[in-house]
């Protein structure tokens, strides 16, 4: 149509048909990065004075919004009770690291995971203070937020905090705000194969895109995608989506999330990252990183100078 501008104020180019030549650490073709969102005990709860409860789980309730439901509560409990330190294990046994979206006030209700953390072979992104709706915050109560699970991490794991995957709605304001308080990068995306730099304030920033396809929240079906019904489902995912990322990688190396929750990994769940472990290590240009690790290994080759926040590099490996 004559005189109509398709022009939009956002980036629907990307890398095009010509992305960046590189590779990760030691020539290897396809980063992988575990990331456990661990939120469980900051979930809305009557408890906290929350007016009314976090019903994400395979249980229904009959009970209004307003009451407890112990068997949904259980499926929370399951996470700090069980399924974190079985996924902690499991890292440690494949002797992969590892990264955690926290919700900081998690380890509150769970302290000695937070004296775990401060050993284990993972870096901490934030994910909030709690694992709530951020529906209405002004940015003024999105940077406090933010700000207080900095500190709070920082002050139970000893660990700091260099990027993010906020709970949505993700708003103008949020990609800024970490800009601003000092972070190296934003995963609030989940829009290409490998990092990029995006204009933050007239600054480029690094994005670490996340995905939610590679996801076992797919086990609760509908949310991200075609529900998952067992270990199969879930490996056979994962293991065709390394196969293209690692055929499509000979001259430009991609980058692959998983994402984990700590509640959803049962033993029949959990089973499909077995699998995957073992498939992977067969591949010598495979290499499963923490996010920090791939945004300072990125960084180091393209960061242009004025990029927000490159400095904190020199901290890392």
């Amino acid at each position: 149509m004559a005189g109509v501008s398709t022009a939009r104020p956002r980036d629907f180019v990307g890398y095009g048909d010509n992305p960046p030549q590189f590779s990760w650490p030691g020539g290897k073709k396809v980063a992988i990065n575990f990331a456990i969102n661990y939120e469980e005990g900051t979930e809305r709860s009557p408890l906290v004075g929350d007016d009314s409860r976090d019903s994400r789980t395979w249980v229904r309730s009959a009970l209004p919004e307003t009451e407890r439901d112990l068997m949904q509560e259980g499926e929370y409990e399951y996470g700090t009770r069980v399924g974190i330190w079985r996924l902690l294990r499991l890292f440690k046994e494949f002797d992969v690291p590892f990264s955690v979206f926290l919700s900081s006030e998690a380890l509150l209700a769970n302290p000695a995971l937070g004296e775990r953390l401060k050993t284990e072979n993972c870096d901490i992104a934030s994910h909030g203070t709690r694992s709530i709706s951020r529906v209405g915050l002004t940015e003024e109560m999105e940077r406090a937020d933010f700000r207080r699970s900095v500190e709070q991490t920082l002050e139970i794991t000893g660990k700091r905090i260099l990027g993010a995957f906020p709970r949505p709605p993700i708003t103008d304001n949020s990609r800024r705000v970490m800009a601003e308080e000092g972070l190296l990068y934003d995963s609030a995306t989940s829009n290409d194969d490998r990092p990029y730099f995006a204009d933050v304030s007239g600054r480029p920033m690094l994005l670490l895109p996340y995905a939610l396809d590679t996801n076992d929240a797919r086990f609760w079906g509908g949310q991200t995608g075609p529900g998952y019904t067992g270990s199969t489902d879930f490996f056979d995912y994962l293991k065709d989506a390394f196969d293209v990322l690692y055929r499509e990688s000979g001259e430009s190396a991609t980058m692959m999330s998983i994402g984990l929750h700590a509640r959803i990994m049962r033993p029949g769940r959990v089973a499909s990252i077995i699998r995957f472990l073992e498939y992977v290590s067969k591949f010598d240009g495979a290499w499963v990183g923490k996010r920090s690790d791939i945004a300072a290994h990125f960084a180091r080759l393209f960061a242009p100078e004025n990029a927000w926040n490159i400095d904190v590099i020199s901290s890392l490996p």
